[in-house]
């Protein structure tokens, strides 16, 4: 009820002020009402209405082409800085990509290097097993043909011993006598010279 009051208030003052502020309009009315018709008709109303014009093309100019004309260029000012921020943020993660790129590669390489390394250290380590049991089955091999020509050895001097003890029996019973040391001597090295040519 308050705002009601006001605004007629506001529209009486505008009524009032109005003739008071262009007393033209009024003067322009009474011209119109004793006008003669005609193609053009030049008279003070035609001047009050180009005033007017100006006036209200002033007014508008003013008070809303002015802020409309700054309100479009601090949008468009908003705007442009947003676009740079955008480019500015596009351009970041394009080195950020970039970078993790690069790091990404480098990790590969490193991954790469690695399973490199490994793989010459398990063939590294493959040839010294190798290499070992060859020597140690080499070693086995040379000392079992060590022991085995000293087993041969030793059966050949146990077969000769065994071969002379058993040609002197032989001998003692076919001679019928008992063979001297020297006699069994004698007998032993002619056993020994045959069985030397005979291998």
């Amino acid at each position: 009820m308050r705002r009601l009051g006001m605004v007629h208030r506001r529209r009486l003052a505008g009524a009032v002020t109005l003739p008071l502020l262009f007393p033209g309009l009024a003067l322009a009315a009474e011209a119109a009402a004793h006008e003669q018709p005609g193609i053009i008709n030049l008279n003070i109303t035609i001047l009050i209405q180009a005033v007017n014009f100006l006036i209200l093309i002033a007014l508008l100019s003013r008070f809303l082409f002015k802020p409309l004309t700054q309100f479009l260029r601090q949008r468009a000012d908003g705007i442009q800085k947003a676009l740079r921020e955008a480019q500015a943020a596009r351009e970041a993660a394009g080195k950020a990509q970039e970078a993790y790129r690069a790091q990404i590669q480098a990790t590969q390489r490193e991954l790469a290097a690695i399973r490199d390394q490994a793989q010459r250290e398990v063939e590294a380590e493959r040839q010294r097993l190798l290499t070992a049991s060859r020597e140690a089955a080499q070693r086995l091999v040379a000392e079992a043909r060590a022991e085995i020509e000293a087993e041969t050895k030793r059966a050949k001097i146990t077969l000769r011993e065994e071969a002379v003890g058993l040609s002197l029996a032989a001998a003692e019973r076919l001679l019928g006598r008992a063979l001297t040391s020297e006699d069994q001597k004698r007998l032993a090295e002619q056993y020994i010279r045959d069985l030397g040519g005979t291998n």
